[in-house]
């Protein structure tokens, strides 16, 4: 199972209970908490980008960086492998839990604020998006707004976890079986209703599954 750290990540890839967090245009912004302690709270995820039907979904990687690629049927079949963190943060405007989906380069965003504030959880966190819906550029502003104390046993900060959700969690049978017919087998893990805004903003790139031999 290919999940990493802050000191981890560089080996990996190129740059239920929750929604995901969107902030859609430019100017638009939100108060938030990051539902960890310190950096070494937030795991990534190595994952494979597949064609499901008129969507695309993330699948999970079943092997570590230095791992024999044949250990993920996915990886054996040269399908890139993406690294991505799904950052749980409780949205203080709209009073849930909800998921940011962000490459592996946040792990140096939030380090100082980990560094700064401890725990992380209690900082209350303006994020302003600078750009556009659509474009390629849009960064993101963090302002530190508040330090109050939360408990992150709460109830109400319970994100879902990524794996088998946002990320479907599928066997090295399952994979052969999706390399062979474009599909995992009927019967297999039911495929979550949940998009990445990612998915839903930009045009969806069908891609034919194939295998190749090194």
């Amino acid at each position: 199972m290919a999940r990493f750290n802050m000191q981890t990540a560089e080996n990996y890839g190129s740059n239920g209970n929750s929604s995901f967090f969107v902030l859609k245009d430019d100017g638009d912004k939100a108060q938030v908490r990051f539902l960890y302690n310190g950096m070494s709270d937030i795991e990534g995820y190595a994952v494979h980008r597949v064609a499901l039907g008129d969507t695309e979904r993330y699948v999970n990687c079943l092997r570590e960086y230095n791992e024999p690629l044949e250990k993920c049927p996915f990886c054996a079949a040269q399908m890139p492998i993406t690294a991505r963190l799904f950052l749980k943060l409780y949205n203080e405007d709209a009073k849930e839990c909800q998921i940011w989906e962000r490459s592996k380069s946040y792990y140096s965003t939030l380090s100082g604020y980990a560094t700064r504030y401890k725990p992380l959880c209690n900082e209350v966190i303006e994020i302003e998006r600078h750009g556009k819906k659509g474009d390629k550029q849009t960064t993101y502003q963090f302002f530190p707004i508040e330090n109050s104390e939360i408990d992150l046993d709460d109830k109400k900060y319970e994100c879902s976890e990524p794996l088998g959700t946002i990320i479907l969690d599928k066997t090295a049978d399952e994979m052969n079986a999706y390399l062979d017919t474009g599909d995992f087998p009927q019967g297999s893990e039911q495929v979550a209703q949940e998009r990445s805004p990612r998915t839903q903003d930009e045009g969806v790139v069908r891609r034919t599954p194939n295998r190749r031999a090194f």
